[in-house]
């Protein structure tokens, strides 16, 4: 693959991390405008910008704008799927800063992506799958009684 369109999809998932941390939960839905985002163990398949940013507010919680996290993405594997298209796999931590608590991790996992290069050239998400491997206290961050998110 060529390193320029490596390091585009590179800055896209490093995208993602930045606009979950800064509380730009349509900016994260904007990102999935023409792909599928879905977490192992659950029956619901988000598509598009508008589901993903309901979802997306619907189950995290803002402290002041901010969920109060920073998202890690380590390990990221690109691999040529074609010339337009592109898988990935990486691992992610969160960690979590509660209002008045210091940081702490709240949980681990890991990303399969596919990709597709648009006629701009420019690279997206055609699909997100989730694995959550190591699950701590996400009560803080998350609003658990509504954990199943709703589809638009």
């Amino acid at each position: 693959m060529d390193p320029v369109d490596r390091q585009a999809i590179v800055d896209l998932l490093h995208e993602y991390a930045f606009r979950i941390d800064g509380g730009d939960l349509d900016g994260v839905g904007a990102l999935f405008a023409d792909a599928t985002y879905r977490t192992v163990g659950s029956d619901v398949t988000l598509r598009g910008a508008d589901e993903v940013a309901a979802a997306q507010r619907f189950v995290v919680r803002l402290y002041d704008g901010s969920p109060r996290t920073h998202h890690d993405i380590t390990n990221t594997v690109v691999a040529a799927a074609g010339p337009d298209a592109a898988t990935g796999r990486s691992y992610f931590t969160v960690t979590f800063a509660p209002p008045g608590e210091g940081p702490r991790p709240i949980l681990t996992g890991r990303y399969e992506d596919r990709f597709a290069r648009g006629s701009d050239g420019t690279w997206r998400f055609t699909d997100r799958l989730i694995h959550l491997d190591q699950v701590g206290d996400l009560s803080g961050h998350l609003h658990l009684d509504r954990f199943t998110p709703p589809t638009t």
